[in-house]
């Protein structure tokens, strides 16, 4: 009986000590899946221009009245990027992957954020669940500290970064209500 408590008593103190260990490593993550987000450290792997016009056909209608033939063109006035990014470290909601493609449409040129070896980025599923884009123009710079920590470049830590963007631009985008 009192060998059952030892083995008990050294599982029970393994397992406390196992979980301070993951949560001393584990800066911040926040999952709910039912918000379509992913925010992640990420480290660029490749940036490619593509035409985001490439693909796009014309819409011909005759007009009712006049007969005459009319034209519709979608035209998308963004820059277009295929970004593949190593996932370092998953914030908010899990990618199931070391890495990942996304696209990015940028309206001022390329991307700011392909400037910096690591950033938090923030990416949604697209409507047809098989692919992914980037939250337009929404990224921080991070860095690792001295304590190899992940914050911003102003000692901001993860949840801080990610909490300014939750509360502001993403509840403006009505990502967050």
């Amino acid at each position: 009986m009192n060998r059952n408590y030892f083995i008990l008593a050294i599982v029970v103190l393994l397992t406390c000590c196992k979980s301070k260990e993951i949560a001393s490593n584990n800066d911040f993550y926040i999952e709910n899946d039912s918000i379509n987000l992913y925010a992640f450290i990420g480290e660029k792997i490749s940036l490619e221009e593509f035409d985001p016009n490439e693909n796009n056909a014309d819409r011909i209608e005759i007009d009712s009245l006049t007969g005459e033939k009319i034209i519709h063109k979608k035209i998308v006035m963004d820059n277009a990027f295929k970004a593949k990014y190593k996932v370092i470290k998953n914030v908010f909601n899990k990618l199931k992957t070391d890495t990942i493609t996304f696209v990015v449409y940028d309206h001022y040129g390329r991307p700011k954020f392909e400037k910096y070896q690591n950033v938090l980025l923030y990416i949604s599923k697209n409507a047809n669940e098989k692919s992914f884009y980037h939250q337009k123009y929404l990224f921080d710079i991070v860095i690792k500290n001295s304590n190899e920590k992940w914050t911003g470049t102003k000692g901001q830590n993860l949840k801080k970064l990610f909490k300014e963007k939750q509360n502001g631009v993403l509840k403006e985008r009505k990502v967050f209500n």
